[in-house]
């Protein structure tokens, strides 16, 4: 009888044990057909959202002390596989993060991921980075600097305090010859020789800090009520600036929002000093609920970066998504991009874009269906 009451006790103290941790997996599938300026119709993916699949756990240690992890990798809906984040085609390449976590206070963490400064203009997008010639949203208009996802980062995330935040991350020089080579077709090439130095540029480099320069990122911000208010700065000598442009410097954002109840309002700006110290990026955005569906609409100027530092970038976009269920969900966006500047020859000759992707001269055209999991 005592043998079956202990047993009982300890297998009753495992389940409690057992109850305490947690891992949950999730992610997205989003395909459908899209035309691009210069490009035929073509059946799309990440548009809406990027296909991806992830998993998450967490582990109660007691007195408000948590350890948790998330691994997300990046799919293609259209060609199987896996999909390229910042030139990396493997698993864990949107985000890798193992954390130790104290309620109250905030939240440790190491991996890769994108860095805080990203949150301070991406808050600005109706479309949360959706849509476009490359899914980027009203996103693309920004730096890399901001929006780029690093290797070995380190990053500290507060609690709350009376609507406040801060979001901190940063990198050791020790970290700047580890590199990744670019990605060919889907496949993730051989490691680069650290002795290579012709490689430490573009996407060849995940990292934050270079060997004698310290990177970071922070991000700042307010949300209480209806008000989201948000601003960060970020620096990454390890990247250089596309197009040019002095690393060193630093990149500024900030971004709004506003919740009538009827619709809510955005606005973001940005200021890259890598390439000039009187050019700006910036956006305005409205979204409305509409029906079983949501609105949404922006428009933006980015004059940094690209080809050729003086090049600019107009785009306006309206999208619509129409909910099926809570968890699919079709839509349509039309996206106009116009073009212009020193680098771009003509305004049909693909531009890079701050984020290192490339954008063409025109109008695009996106359907299709998402659906979470």
């Amino acid at each position: 009888m005592k043998k079956s009451l202990v047993a009982l006790a300890v297998l009753a103290s495992c389940g409690a044990a057992m109850a305490q941790s947690s891992v949950t997996m999730y992610g997205s599938l989003d395909a459908g057909i899209e035309k691009t300026p210069t490009r035929s119709a073509r059946v799309s993916n990440n548009v809406e959202s990027n296909s991806r699949i992830g998993f998450r756990g967490v582990e109660d240690l007691g007195g408000g002390l948590q350890a948790s992890f998330v691994i997300e990798t990046g799919l293609r809906s259209d060609t199987g596989g896996f999909s390229s984040n910042s030139g990396l085609a493997s698993i864990g390449n949107r985000q890798t993060w193992l954390s130790l976590g104290q309620k109250g206070v905030g939240t440790l963490s190491f991996g890769r991921g994108r860095v805080a400064a990203y949150n301070s203009t991406a808050k600005a997008d109706p479309t949360a980075a959706s849509y476009g010639q490359n899914g980027d949203g009203a996103t693309m208009l920004y730096s890399s600097a901001n929006n780029s996802r690093f290797d070995n980062v380190i990053r500290f995330q507060t609690a709350v305090w009376s609507g406040f935040s801060a979001d901190l991350a940063f990198g050791l020089h020790g970290d700047d010859r580890e590199l990744r080579s670019p990605v060919d077709g889907g496949v993730t090439a051989a490691p680069i020789a650290p002795a290579t130095p012709a490689v430490l540029n573009g996407s060849a480099t995940r990292n934050i800090s270079s060997a004698n320069k310290t990177g970071y990122s922070v991000h700042t911000q307010y949300a209480q009520g209806p008000l989201y208010v948000g601003f960060g700065v970020a620096r990454s000598p390890a990247r250089p600036a596309p197009g040019g442009g002095d690393t060193d410097s630093k990149v500024y954002g900030a971004s709004a929002t506003y919740d009538l109840g009827v619709a809510k309002l955005f606005a973001g700006a940005e200021l890259d000093d890598r390439y000039n110290k009187n050019k700006y990026a910036g956006n305005l955005g409205v979204k409305a609920p509409l029906g079983a569906g949501t609105l949404m609409a922006w428009y933006g100027i980015d004059q940094n970066g690209g080809v050729g530092i003086n090049d600019k970038l107009k785009s306006a976009q309206v999208a619509y998504s129409y909910a099926l269920s809570k968890r699919t969900n079709l839509y349509g966006a039309l996206t106009n991009d116009t073009v212009r500047g020193a680098g771009t020859g003509s305004p049909t000759v693909v531009k890079a874009s701050n984020n290192n992707t490339t954008v063409r001269d025109g109008t695009s055209y996106q359907v299709g269906i998402n659906h979470k999991f």
